[in-house]
């Protein structure tokens, strides 16, 4: 998946009976926002750690937010989402707007199984010393295993204006790896003490 501009992020509890369900019309939802809405990717997951631990969370990724806004249109007409809404079993309890901002890291099209998202409070002054850290520190999460690197700001929310990372991984060891390093870099040493993060989780797609 390319570069986009934004990113969507909805997050919802849903009973457990519910998840596999779910999981298999979320698949179908996702197809069809990519061919019908606009949307240049999706990653459907469970939150397994942090404050919205067990539950669900959906990531659509934009190149502008007229795409968005299409996709909304599709979604109020869409029999599979609307079969979702009605099971009484879902309740969408977050929706947040962030920017993705160009990094150094490159991409891969490879389907991540885990993302790391670290939310972090810093002053917009702060917004190119922020990046630069994040490119500097880009190798390490590369060559550490990382797929895909996002980094931008919440536009919408109670955490509005808060940086946010979301790293792709495809395992557990990886982050694990990643971190090690990270923690004697230079740089996020640097970032530290400017930057407080407020939260961490990482997530398993499903």
């Amino acid at each position: 998946m390319s570069d986009t501009s934004y990113v969507i992020l909805t997050v919802a509890s849903v009973d457990f009976s519910y998840r596999e369900t779910m999981t298999k019309l979320m698949s179908q939802h996702s197809k069809d926002l990519i061919t019908n809405a606009g949307a240049k990717g999706t990653r459907f997951g469970s939150i397994g750690t942090g404050e919205h631990a067990g539950s669900l969370i959906f990531i659509q990724f934009y190149d502008e937010l007229n795409g968005y806004q299409k996709a909304m249109e599709f979604q109020s007409e869409s029999p599979v989402f609307k079969e979702i809404m009605d099971s009484g079993k879902v309740n969408v309890y977050l929706r947040n707007i962030a920017t993705s901002l160009p990094t150094k890291f490159e991409n891969s099209t490879e389907h991540p199984k885990y993302i790391v998202i670290t939310r972090a409070e810093a002053a917009m002054s702060d917004k190119d010393k922020f990046l630069n850290c994040i490119n500097d520190t880009a190798s390490c999460f590369k060559d550490n295993g990382a797929i895909t690197l996002r980094f931008g700001n919440l536009l919408t929310g109670s955490n509005v204006g808060n940086y946010l990372l979301g790293v792709g991984y495809p395992s557990m060891e990886a982050i694990e790896k990643t971190y090690d390093e990270l923690l004697a870099h230079s740089s996020y040493k640097e970032l530290m003490t400017f930057a407080k993060v407020n939260m961490r989780n990482i997530i398993k797609i499903l």
